[in-house]
């Protein structure tokens, strides 16, 4: 049970803090209003703090997902972030990264409490070298430009050319993830007339896809790939008409045939 008297101290005191808060609303209102939003800052910047690492030490960083990228570049932009900016966000790290190191497509921050931060980066993959308007560019599979100028390392891939050859990329993917033994031999692959495929091996060979249904047109060119001796002499594979396919040989190997 309470005893009165502390009843009537605590009742006092209140009385007190009132009274002394409206002398200062009255005599002191700059005063009062500065108190306010000093301390209504103090508390929102304690808890903005925690929640997003305001120039915390972490003690510890888990990175995930590099590969091109070193853990070192990664904690460098990190540092230097938490250096430069005020205040400092999850959000600002994420630009800067994205700012910085330039194959990193899509980047996760989370923070677990107190003082660990998990980067979770997802890089550029570069799938096959894109012609436009006399320059070159290395793309990824959804078209993306990888902003990566020397392209030396990267010979080996197919080469994109056409009107929109970039933005319809994914479906030439999606064809030579099929078979990847007859894909490795492609040497260009061009979109015509901004609908549809022709694609050259690095023999000579030119097939020629359709609009339409090309999964289909593509396991025709599979078979024929398998069977022994069937591309000696070829020089054209037409798959543009459904359930036909078209063949064109060299002309050495027509007057072959004709002298047989």
């Amino acid at each position: 049970m309470i005893k009165p008297w502390l009843i009537k101290a605590l009742l006092a005191s209140l009385l007190l803090l009132v009274l002394a808060l409206l002398g200062l609303k009255i005599f002191k209102p700059d005063f009062l209003q500065r108190f306010y939003t000093e301390s209504l800052y103090s508390w929102r910047g304690y808890f903005f703090a925690k929640l997003n690492g305001d120039h915390h030490e972490f003690s510890q960083i888990n990175i995930v997902g590099n590969k091109r990228v070193s853990r070192d570049e990664i904690v460098r932009v990190i540092n230097e972030a938490k250096k430069n900016q005020p205040e400092f966000l999850i959000q600002n790290i994420i630009d800067e990264i994205k700012t910085q190191l330039l194959w990193i497509n899509k980047i996760t921050i989370t923070r677990t409490m107190p003082n660990i931060l998990n980067v979770a980066v997802v890089e550029f993959v570069p799938f096959a070298i894109w012609q436009n308007d006399g320059a070159k560019y290395l793309i990824d599979k959804e078209g993306n430009l990888v902003p990566f100028e020397d392209l030396e390392e990267f010979r080996h891939m197919v080469i994109l050319s056409g009107d929109g050859a970039n933005t319809h990329v994914r479906s030439l993917f999606n064809l030579l993830t099929i078979d990847p033994l007859l894909s490795k031999n492609i040497f260009s692959a061009v979109w015509v007339g901004v609908r549809r495929w022709d694609i050259r091996f690095e023999n000579g060979l030119l097939v020629k896809l359709p609009e339409t249904n090309i999964a289909e047109a593509w396991q025709h060119l599979i078979k024929i790939n398998n069977m022994p001796g069937s591309l000696t002499g070829l020089k054209m594979i037409d798959l543009r008409v459904l359930e036909k396919i078209y063949l064109e040989y060299d002309d050495s190997v027509i007057k072959e045939m004709k002298e047989l």
